[in-house]
Parts: C-alpha cells; sequence; structure tokens
C-alpha cells in the first residue's frame, strides 16, 4: 500500500510566512492567517512502513537536537534574555521538566533517513504550525513565544549542523483559539506543531498524547491562581485544593490555561479569552465579573498587572513539538468551521 497523504515537490504559496533559517512558536506577529486550502501538502511515494520511520526519525531528530542544546546549556542564555521589558524574568516562571536529561551520547541522531524526513533533508523545507495571537506583552503568549522560537530555532541549527543542511522554515499560521490541528498535521499540510499544545490536553476528541507523535518537553510552566489583593479569597484560597472546593468562584482563564482550568474544575464557571487575554482578564476581575484568573506568570506585575495576590497550583504544563501518528483518522464534515471528531482506527 502507498501513502499518498504527507511532501515532495514543494510549491511555497504566497499564503505561507517565510523563516529562513529561523523558527517562531506559538504567536506570530499578526501575520496573515493561512488559505489551508491551497496550502501545499508533502506527498511522498512511500511505503506504511516508509511513513511511519519517515515520522520517528523527525522526532528523534528534534530530540537528538534538544538534548545537544541543553547539554550545552543554551537554553539558560535564552532565559536571561525574556521576556525583553523585564530580561531574566522567565527564569522564575519558565520550569524545567526533566522528562529528557541532557545526555548526547544516548541520544543518536537517525541514520539512514526515509520517508518525510528524508525529504525534508532533501527539499530543505520543514513546514511548521503557529497560531496567529499577536505578539503584544497584552497577550500570555508573548512571554513564552520568544523562548520557544529560540528553542526551536536552536534545535533545527543542531540538525542543520549534524546533517549539513540548510533548512529553511514555512510558518502555516492559524486563526486563535480551538482548531482542527491534528487533522492539519495529518493532511501533510504542515510537518510539524510548534510548542503550541501541551501535553495534557486534548485535540478533536482525542488525547494529544495518543493522537500525535511527541518530542521531549521543551518548555514547561507552572499554573498561577491570581487574586486580587483586596479580596477576601486571599485568606481563603491558599492552594488549587481551596479553589477546587469552591465552584462558585468565577476564573478568567487565557489560551495556556483554558484546557486545565476547564478540565480540573467543571463545575466553575471558566472565561476564556483568547486575544489580549491579560487585560481583558483583569478587567472582568475588577468589573466583578469574575472573580480569580489562572495562567502561567509567576506574577501578574511582569505584564505590568499589580494588585494580586499569586497562589501557585503546583500544577505544571509542558509543550514538546508534535509529529504525525499512524492510525488516526479526522473525517471531515465539510464545515471548515468546525472542529471534526477525530478517532483511532485500531483503538486498544
Amino acid at each position: 500500500m502507498k501513502f499518498m497523504n504527507p511532501v515532495s515537490g514543494l510549491v511555497v504559496g504566497a499564503a505561507l510566512v517565510l523563516a529562513a533559517g529561523n523558527a517562531l512558536a506559538g504567536a506570530h506577529g499578526n501575520a496573515k492567517i493561512t488559505d489551508l486550502e491551497t496550502a501545499p501538502v508533502r506527498t511522498g511515494d512511500w511505503s506504511d512502513e516508509e511513513v511511519a520511520r519517515g515520522r520517528e526519525q523527525l522526532i528523534r531528530a528534534f530530540d537528538a537536537g534538544w538534548i545537544r542544546f541543553i547539554a550545552a546549556r543554551k537554553d539558560l542564555a535564552v532565559l536571561a534574555k525574556y521576556p525583553t521589558n523585564q530580561p531574566g524574568a522567565a527564569k522564575r516562571y519558565i520550569v524545567r521538566l526533566a522528562d529528557c536529561l541532557p545526555q548526547p551520547e544516548i541520544a543518536h541522531w537517525p541514520e539512514k533517513p526515509v520517508g518525510m524526513f528524508k525529504d525534508i533533508l532533501d527539499t530543505g523545507v520543514i513546514r511548521q504550525l503557529v497560531q496567529g495571537v499577536p505578539e503584544t506583552p497584552a497577550n500570555t503568549s508573548w512571554y513564552f513565544s520568544g523562548i520557544g522560537a529560540e528553542y526551536q530555532a536552536g534545535v533545527i541549527a543542531e540538525i542543520e549542523n549534524h546533517y549539513d543542511v540548510k533548512l529553511t522554515v514555512e510558518s502555516v499560521v492559524v486563526r486563535p483559539g480551538r482548531l482542527p490541528i491534528t487533522s492539519i498535521l495529518n493532511d501533510g499540510k504542515i510537518d510539524f506543531v510548534t510548542q503550541l499544545n501541551a501535553t495534557g490536553g486534548n485535540s478533536q476528541g482525542l488525547r494529544r498524547r495518543n493522537s500525535r507523535r511527541f518530542t521531549c518537553t521543551m518548555t514547561a510552566s507552572s499554573q498561577f491562581i491570581h487574586i486580587p489583593e483586596d479580596s477576601k479569597l486571599v485568606d481563603e484560597i491558599h492552594d488549587v485544593n481551596d479553589l477546587l472546593a469552591r465552584p462558585d468562584i468565577g476564573i478568567c482563564a487565557g489560551p495556556l490555561s483554558t484546557q486545565l482550568a476547564q478540565a480540573y474544575m467543571p463545575e466553575h464557571t471558566v472565561r476564556t479569552k483568547f486575544v489580549n487575554d491579560l487585560p481583558a482578564c483583569d478587567k472582568d476581575v475588577q468589573n466583578g465579573k469574575l472573580d480569580i484568573i489562572i495562567n502561567p506568570l509567576h506574577d501578574l506585575s511582569v505584564a505590568g498587572i499589580d494588585g494580586y495576590v499569586s497562589v501557585p497550583t503546583l500544577m505544571i504544563a509542558g509543550t514538546p513539538l508534535w509529529v504525525a501518528t499512524e492510525g488516526i483518522e479526522c473525517p471531515s464534515d465539510g464545515d471548515p468551521k468546525t472542529e471534526d471528531e477525530c478517532f483511532e482506527t485500531d483503538a486498544p
């Protein structure tokens, strides 16, 4: 059986945003949203075995690059610069999730590339998915996207150095909000998803960990409860368990916290602000529409918002890079505005 869904003869359309030798993760500077109908796909005359092996090789190459990046402590140099309004502050809210240790000697580079991984190296083009969230300090993603971009660029540089290639990163930009990202990945419109989705979440009705391949965790952050300092809740909410026991408390969440808040607190009112979430959540709390904010910043003063007490939840969300896996189908209902459900064709 031949696989004809995912990229050889690449044609770069106007809908694609090009970032030569670099990769933006998360937010994408108000770039034009890609027309997915006309975006090219990676198509190869590959057997099922070559498809699976090529995808796994891409994951292992990402991991090999990441492990060498952190072994050289290049990640620390990146953290020292962010966020740009308060250099070094990221070291207080970026968590190192040690699911891949800095041991290059056991992180081997894939040999004899096949399938999509060989095609990426041969064409010198790799395509990523990013989300078109404005890159401003009003968005929580702004405090993470620059770090993720440099981390990812460093990993790709390691791949370039090892395989003696130069890779151009093409960005497929999608709108903010919940999206059929697994469908886009499976359709071959992209080779991987940036640090856009945390490992614990779901996509189109499936656990992300089941519906895609994933790399080492590259960025991670704890989730914090932010309570107005003049609220009586300061004396009542000391940890996440106190919050879980109070479904009467209304929560405002940004896009980096929404699935966690909704899943852990289904009895609470949870409102999500996908764009400009920081001032929008602050406004809703100050005018009494909601009571608290949940997001990954350890202190809202990093974003220029004062008057809150921050309480750690001790819950951590980590983001890897994502690559397609086999045995996942996402039938379309014909409506591009809906997020079609996916299923496993051979579920245990």
